[in-house]
């Protein structure tokens, strides 16, 4: 018997790391929303009810939400795709273990739950390094006049 998972996590996975057209310009409501389709049809494919992945199909739900990220997310994520990229891909390995029997359902959910964190964690790093006025050393120094 196939287990189902109540995904309540569903939504994040949607948000873990999808762009029509590649020629959506970054960060801008038509790229994020061709993510979102594109995650959304993840979902759709592998979910036995509204909000519920059957265990054996949790592995490939994440890969394909992995491959709607590398294929979009560069557009949406502009900066911080490499991050969104990274969780994917963790997301992807936390299926696989789950898949192994390595990982309880519950373990998964807290597994994703703590890569959702070091997304977050890690964007507002970024977040604050690209407002960060540089360091005194790496600022231009004026060319001196004589």
């Amino acid at each position: 018997m196939q287990r189902i998972l109540p995904f309540p996590c569903l939504l994040a996975l949607l948000a873990l790391s999808a762009c029509s057209a590649a020629t959506a310009p970054p960060n801008t409501p038509l790229a994020e929303s061709a993510l979102y389709q594109a995650k959304q049809s993840c979902v759709d494919t592998y979910q036995t009810r509204p909000g519920q992945v059957a265990q054996g199909n949790m592995e490939k739900l994440m890969n394909c939400l992995a491959k709607a990220t590398q294929k979009y997310g560069r557009q949406a994520y502009g900066p911080y795709a490499p991050i969104y990229m990274e969780g994917a891909s963790e997301g992807v390995e936390a299926a696989r273990h789950l898949k192994e029997g390595l990982y309880t359902p519950d373990q998964f959910g807290s597994e994703i739950g703590l890569i959702e964190e070091q997304e977050n964690s890690a964007i507002l790093q970024k977040k604050a390094q690209m407002n960060a006025p540089l360091d005194p050393i790496l600022q231009p120094v004026p060319a001196a006049s004589h």
